[in-house]
């Protein structure tokens, strides 16, 4: 039903992802993050506070996280030294490996009691443009199969297609996984090391490129790649409300079909931007954004005004200026609403959190589950986002998006 949520949470709650039979919490831990930190005390310690307050989804991030050759094996394992590399070297900030090595000392906690996804890029963005279809192929099951090996099981649940970083403005990076890469995870769930395929997008347009797949004559056959999708990843939250939004709110063929898929929102915080309302995070995410552009743009892939990313800044500026002082009115913090107002969504299964401390993840945590939601807090939330075009925005959205497609 579309009807928001509201009140507080329940940590045992398990919401069905997509039409598959996997179970899911309403919060999913990020392990990406343990890639950067290197330190498996800390990855332990984060995976049992997570699995405490209800978390059975673990998401690791990208198979390709350590760097990998040309055929996705990775650069240690293929190089003449490695006979000579300690288990530590070869493991650090591996986000599987100290995923199986906290599976091994669990007590409480077995394999099957966890989601586990993962993601893998394709493309030429990825390096994945050698050696021909076969080549291809092989890159991409290998990758899959060492994260396999690392974490210690024989499949992930959830396999993600992970469509390279991009322009987060732009609805389409004009990249497309190609019939070899499609073939390669079909072979992976038919050999039963996958269970079910997502889309994993680092922008907000992930509910797009999911219906894209669904759109495309070449993969939506019967026991094709649109057969087994059932997730889209991709960023959500008060800053970012266009993509998922101007989606699942439409009234076409393509939203009927994505209301069919679990939808995990991920930068619920906007990459701390609504942590605190501090001006510093939001030109930090603000210079971010103009960077990936910038790149974009020197690719050829989109062009635009110089002064778009400023004038963006200050907009975002103003509109957490503004939530701040909406949640301020409920006496919550502006991360609490932020948070309660992603979780609340009809559309959002569940809520992604990174963290590079327990003690913050926890934190996060007790946000997500225990703030009051309420009718009033989210109609001031809608008030802002008038004022601030933020719903006319959503609407151009769904204009581009019908064009698009």
């Amino acid at each position: 039903p579309r009807t928001h949520r509201l009140g507080r949470a329940d940590r045992g709650e398990r919401r069905r992802l997509g039409d598959s039979d996997l179970r899911v919490s309403l919060a999913s831990l990020d392990a990406s993050t343990w890639t950067r930190i290197g330190d498996e005390v800390e990855a332990h310690a984060q995976l049992s506070l997570a699995v405490d307050n209800g978390v059975n989804f673990v998401d690791l991030g990208s198979c390709d996280h350590l760097g990998s050759t040309r055929d996705g094996m990775p650069r240690s394992a293929s190089s003449s030294s490695s006979s000579s590399a300690t288990i530590f070297e070869l493991t650090r900030g591996r986000a599987d490996a100290y995923l199986g090595s906290w599976l091994r000392r669990s007590r409480d906690t077995r394999r099957e009691d966890l989601v586990v996804a993962a993601s893998v890029p394709f493309g030429a963005a990825a390096g994945a443009t050698e050696g021909g279809a076969k080549g291809r192929r092989r890159r991409i099951k290998n990758l899959v199969e060492r994260t396999l090996m690392a974490a210690d099981t024989d499949h992930v649940d959830l396999l993600q297609l992970h469509y390279p970083r991009r322009d987060s403005s732009a609805m389409h990076g004009g990249d497309a996984p190609d019939e070899d890469e499609v073939a390669a995870l079909l072979d992976l769930v038919g050999d039963g090391k996958a269970r079910f395929l997502g889309v994993d997008d680092d922008t907000r347009w992930a509910a797009l490129e999911t219906a894209r797949l669904f759109a495309n004559p070449k993969i939506l056959v019967p026991d094709g790649l649109g057969s087994f999708v059932e997730s889209a990843r991709g960023e959500y939250n008060l800053l970012a409300r266009d993509g998922f939004e101007c989606c699942m709110e439409g009234e076409d063929a393509y939203a009927d079909a994505l209301r069919g898929v679990g939808l995990v929102a991920h930068s619920p915080l906007a990459n701390g931007a609504l942590a605190s309302g501090s001006r510093t995070a939001v030109q930090h995410k603000s210079h971010a954004d103009d960077a990936t552009a910038k790149a974009t743009r020197s690719r050829g892939e989109r062009s635009g005004g110089g002064n778009e990313a400023g004038h963006e800044s200050v907009r975002a500026a103003r509109l957490v200026d503004a939530y701040e002082e909406v949640a301020g009115q409920f006496g919550m913090g502006l991360g609490d609403l932020a948070l309660g107002f992603v979780r609340s969504r009809w559309f959002v299964t569940s809520v992604c959190v990174r963290a590079k401390t327990a003690d913050a993840l926890g934190a996060t945590l007790a946000q997500l589950y225990d703030v009051e939601v309420t009718e009033e807090a989210l109609r001031e939330v809608e008030r802002v986002a008038h004022s601030e075009w933020v719903v006319e925005e959503v609407d151009r959205g769904r204009r581009r998006w019908s064009q698009e497609l």
